[in-house]
């Protein structure tokens, strides 16, 4: 009396039409619990990977992977720590995309229609035109023509109802010391672009400029405020992070993306694993169905156990062999529930029917990425809690007294 002989009996038992219509009714609900859960479960964790992926896809794209700064003092010596972090790279095998001078500043900016809080970045026109994420809307990137160009996101420019061509006032915190005494300081700029990223901050605070321009802005011809760095592989960015860290040392520091966006990220994890725990609650409501199945299934079948352990069937047999009826109801609804969201996660990708808000969300469609991983934690987890609402009901099969049962019936 081996493997086969409980799964053999097993088998009979879940799938047999002689059962008690009761049973079965209690069973298929069981399995269709597991089922709806598991989909459920798919589904919802390849949708908050897909957003994930979405996001750092933007941020990668909209943001550098690495910033080198100062702690203090003007950062004047940029071209040569920039040459220097080029060989650092290349030294240990890690590949760059570029390595750029910034200039950013914080002030605000004024039309005649309306005013706006606005991070001002200033880098190189040719950077500007390679971000991934930037799509021109209207205008041109260039740095010619006076005023100085600035181009600005489309939420920005909507809010302070200005179009291309149109000049703004930038405010600076940054005073005048005059007669009169402190005076604030205004910079003229001219739109020369609206763009927009698909992040809604971005598109509503980011302002862009040319280098030429943010040195005009700041007064500093000679200064800017970091390096910018993106690498081929952005994960590498910790690993080459730590290494400058090493070979500049104090006043300089170094920040990667990963650290930058760290509660974001955090956020989304947390989020993610919320809502796993929340909906495995579904498949421990099912699996409550499965105990009951079984004990009805035990019930039924109290003559068929005490026949069996007067044949020489062990409690452990008779244990492993409704272990193996809750694993065949959690299993089959598992294997439904797989299918199913597989499927659905197929259909969503394929077919964007779900559309979101686009003022919400950075994209307008419901995004999907299974990871194979997942897929398989959630089956596992689904197993597992099967085997366990199985255990108390077999355990109370494999103790049935065979004399009793056969002599009362």
């Amino acid at each position: 009396m081996g493997f086969s002989f409980e799964w053999f009996v097993a088998r009979r038992y879940v799938f047999s039409r002689k059962r008690d219509r009761l049973t079965g009714v209690i069973a298929n609900i069981s399995v269709a619990g597991i089922t709806i859960g598991v989909a459920a479960l798919i589904v919802v964790i390849a949708v908050m990977s897909g957003f994930q992926d979405i996001l750092k896809e933007k941020i990668l794209s909209a943001n550098p992977h690495l910033v080198v700064e100062r702690v203090y003092g003007p950062f004047t010596e940029f071209k040569k720590i920039g040459r220097r972090l080029e060989e650092l790279a290349r030294r240990k095998g890690i590949k760059l995309e570029g390595i750029y001078p910034f200039i950013s500043e914080q002030g605000l900016l004024i039309s005649p229609s309306g005013e706006a809080g606005v991070f001002l970045k200033g880098i190189p026109l040719e950077e500007i035109r390679h971000l991934k994420t930037l799509h021109l809307l209207s205008g041109e990137l260039t740095d010619k023509g006076s005023p100085p160009p600035v181009f600005l996101g489309r939420r920005l420019a909507e809010r302070l109802r200005v179009s291309v061509g149109d000049r703004v006032r930038l405010l600076l915190p940054q005073g005048r010391i005059t007669p009169l005494g402190l005076m604030p300081r205004f910079v003229t700029l001219r739109v020369a672009a609206i763009f927009e990223t698909g992040l809604y901050d971005y598109d509503l605070s980011l302002a862009l400029a040319p280098l030429s321009t943010a040195r005009r802005v700041t007064g500093t011809p000679e200064a800017v405020t970091g390096l910018e760095i993106k690498l081929l592989h952005p994960f590498q960015a910790r690993k080459l992070a730590r290494f400058i860290r090493t070979s500049l040392g104090y006043p300089y520091y170094v920040v990667d993306w990963q650290t930058l966006n760290r509660s974001l990220f955090s956020a989304l994890k947390l989020e993610k694993t919320g809502m796993f725990v929340v909906l495995t609650l579904i498949v421990v409501v099912a699996a409550f169905n499965i105990v009951a199945a079984l004990i009805m299934l035990i019930s039924e079948k109290r003559p068929d156990i005490a026949l069996l352990k007067a044949l020489g069937a062990t409690e452990r047999s008779i244990l492993r062999l409704f272990l193996w009826c809750g694993l065949l109801l959690g299993g089959l609804g598992t294997g439904l529930g797989l299918s199913l969201g597989l499927a659905l996660c197929a259909f969503l990708a394929r077919y964007p029917v779900i559309r979101l808000p686009g003022d919400v969300y950075p994209v307008d469609y419901l995004p999907v990425r299974v990871e194979a991983l997942d897929v398989t934690i959630i089956v596992i987890s689904a197993l597992i809690l099967t085997l366990l609402a199985a255990l108390f009901p077999a355990r109370q099969a494999a103790k049935l007294p065979p004399a009793e049962v056969l002599r009362h019936g």
